[in-house]
């Protein structure tokens, strides 16, 4: 019988009910957008949309994913810079910044908060509290989301909070439709991913057993999907404790692809491609001539799609999927998905 099989082996393990908090995204999906608690200080003027020129998204970890995102999906409506730092790039008056922190606490989010507040007026935030909270509270725009979750395991509040300061500042239109999708395709795959349905029947435990004593290597099919593959990366090494690397498609090609021709190398890893139906054909070829040459040397790669009828619903399904992944490969790997020691020790 397959280890995930055995829920009383894989609840031993997983003491903080991780899989639990994967399959109740679609939950934090409803609740992130349209329950939204949101702050908004008497002083703060709404009249600025045509005045700002620049979004500065900022955050670490399992917050920034939702930056990343963002950007890919509305890079065409505004720029959108995405930091991962201590620091900022260069702002003025006409920047807007928004910081997504989880805790609220994270140290480098605090600083560019801080940094932020005296350069711009334009500041708003994603957090369930913590510094961040304390500093912006007072005199800006921000929604709060429910504590208690590793970061994460919260993506669902993170992103659609995001999101929807987004749209209530004017920065993007609405997408209830799209995010009505989102939902529908979550909730239905919820089943099918849950721990009691079999391996045999199980997307999410028959890749992790594939993938299970190699080193993964995410391919995105395309720009559109490098956060995606980043989310899997991220989520493999926190959660099943695993060395991963992502990269995306074109650029592979121009020199990442030459590492898979020694085959001494090349059998310890196993590809897998994020894709999405409506790949352009240029994207398609490079990958379709990677996946021969992969063939030719008798690597086995995994292959996923993103499911539904928009961009933002192909991402989630896929990250939905990958998350699950993730979580089975820790419990193949005989460790805690949720604890994460080695990160803790770095933080003061």
């Amino acid at each position: 019988m397959s280890k995930l099989n055995d829920l009383d082996f894989v609840q031993s393990l997983d003491k903080s009910d991780m899989a639990h908090l994967i399959i109740h995204t679609p939950e934090q999906v409803y609740k992130g957008y349209k329950e939204s608690v949101i702050h908004v200080a008497p002083s703060f003027a709404f009249d600025f949309e045509e005045h700002i020129n620049h979004i500065v998204i900022c955050g670490m970890g399992g917050s920034a994913i939702s930056g990343d995102i963002a950007q890919v999906l509305f890079k065409s409506i505004k720029p959108i810079t995405v930091v991962k730092d201590f620091d900022l790039p260069h702002i003025d008056d006409k920047t807007f910044c928004i910081i997504v922190s989880y805790s609220g606490n994270t140290e480098e989010s605090v600083e560019c908060l801080k940094k932020a507040l005296s350069v711009t007026p334009y500041v708003a935030a994603v957090t369930s509290g913590g510094k961040v909270k304390e500093l912006i509270d007072p005199n800006h725009f921000w929604i709060e989301i429910p504590t208690g979750l590793p970061p994460r395991a919260a993506i669902g509040y993170l992103f659609f909070s995001l999101l929807k300061v987004l749209e209530t500042l004017g920065f993007v239109p609405n997408h209830h439709d799209e995010v009505e999708s989102v939902m529908a395709s979550l909730m239905q795959k919820a089943g099918s991913l849950c721990l009691k349905t079999s391996a045999e029947r199980n997307l999410a435990k028959s890749s992790a057993e594939n993938i299970h004593g190699k080193i993964p290597v995410i391919y995105s099919s395309s720009p559109i999907l490098n956060p995606v593959a980043y989310r899997w990366k991220c989520q493999i090494n926190e959660n099943a404790k695993l060395p991963a690397f992502n990269h995306s498609f074109p650029e592979m090609t121009h020199n990442e692809i030459e590492a898979w021709e020694t085959e001494e190398w090349s059998k310890k890893f196993i590809p897998i491609f994020l894709r999405l139906f409506d790949d352009d054909k240029k994207y398609i070829d490079k990958i379709t001539r990677f996946q021969e040459l992969l063939s030719n040397q008798k690597v086995e790669f995994l292959e996923f799609y993103g499911d539904g009828d928009n961009k933002l619903c192909n991402m989630f399904t896929l990250i939905y999927l990958g998350d699950m992944i993730s979580f089975c490969l820790g419990i193949l790997n005989n460790v805690d998905p949720t604890e994460i020691e080695f990160i803790n020790y770095t933080k003061h």
